[in-house]
């Protein structure tokens, strides 16, 4: 579910419903648990620009066999 409004000034509202998951989302959790009051908007438009800081199981070190780092990709691998 999700709402979209366009403001006179031409900005956007958009509305939506997000499923977070245990472990997988631990650091989205974290992020907004700890939002101050009035700052959640900025804090989620600023993860969706630059991306969230995952914290990697011991087991994967976020690189692949040539030396990438795909650990802000946005995506698991």
């Amino acid at each position: 579910m999700s709402s979209i409004v366009r403001r006179p000034n031409g900005s956007m509202v958009a509305t939506l419903r997000i499923t977070l998951v245990p472990v997988r989302d631990d650091d989205l959790i974290q992020m907004i648990k700890n939002a101050a009051n009035g700052s959640l908007a900025g804090i989620v438009r600023e993860a969706m620009r630059s991306g969230v800081l995952h914290q990697q199981p011991a087991e994967s070190s976020g690189t692949d066999e040539d030396g990438f780092d795909f650990t802000g990709a946005g995506f698991d691998l």
